[in-house]
């Protein structure tokens, strides 16, 4: 397909995106609406918790990009790392150059936490490191099952206004090839920023996004079409192709 993919992700994750999909041949351009911003004092203290932790859990690319930076060189050997997606997983392992526990199948916490090596945590203790309000299913199945479970809150999301006159040149000019949706949050940043008419414009554009329940929160926003991938480069270069 001809045109531009909007990546409607964090400015940091839309432009290491944007630069996979231009060594493949397709043009993206980020569309921020929600930025991270780190939580200092929560990060002064991320390397003392992760270092007496059985099993560090990483919940997002947000997570891996502000935490791991202050914790390289400082877990022993028995702390375990894990992600919630293969994606994320291959980022970690190559930033710490250790084994990440992540899911064959799937990218969120119900993945994860299907994987074999989690059923059985008897006092374990885990930490898992988010941003502000993230949610709590993870934690407390983790605890259902033994796990001491602490949270890490290492950052806060704000809002990032997008450039809705470039989406309208854009589409004016008939080469909006999509838009990729990487959470429920993102959509509810994305539509809620959006006036009457912007909104009524996004309902007419493809999507992209990784899991059912983001799709079903942009369908209660009045979007049809609507694609399922794992958000890599390839899967979306394969997508748009057909």
């Amino acid at each position: 397909m001809a045109g531009t993919l909007l990546l409607v992700r964090p400015p940091a994750q839309a432009a290491r995106l944007q630069a996979a999909l231009a060594s493949l041949g397709v043009a993206a351009q980020p569309f921020s609406v929600l930025d991270t911003v780190a939580d200092d004092a929560a990060l002064a203290t991320l390397p003392a918790l992760a270092r007496v932790s059985h099993w560090l859990v990483f919940v997002s690319p947000s997570a891996i990009d502000i935490g791991w930076p202050v914790l390289a060189g400082k877990l022993p050997a028995t702390v375990q790392l894990a992600c919630v997606g293969r994606t994320s997983a291959d980022k970690l392992m190559q930033q710490s150059q250790r084994p990440v526990l992540h899911p064959e199948t799937g990218n969120d916490s119900d993945a994860l936490l299907a994987h074999p090596a989690l059923q059985q945590l008897a006092g374990q203790r885990v930490l898992i490191v988010r941003g502000h309000g993230g949610r709590a299913q993870l934690g407390e199945t983790l605890a259902a099952r033994g796990a001491l479970v602490r949270h890490a809150d290492i950052y806060q999301r704000e809002v990032s206004p997008p450039d809705w006159a470039g989406l309208a040149a854009l589409h004016a000019a008939g080469q909006v090839a999509g838009l990729l949706v990487t959470s429920s949050e993102i959509a509810d940043a994305l539509f809620g920023q959006a006036q009457a008419a912007q909104r009524a414009l996004l309902c007419t554009l493809p999507f992209y996004t990784l899991h059912p329940r983001i799709a079903l929160r942009l369908r209660q926003y009045g979007v049809a079409d609507i694609s399922l991938c794992d958000g890599s480069a390839s899967a979306l270069a394969a997508m748009l192709a057909r």
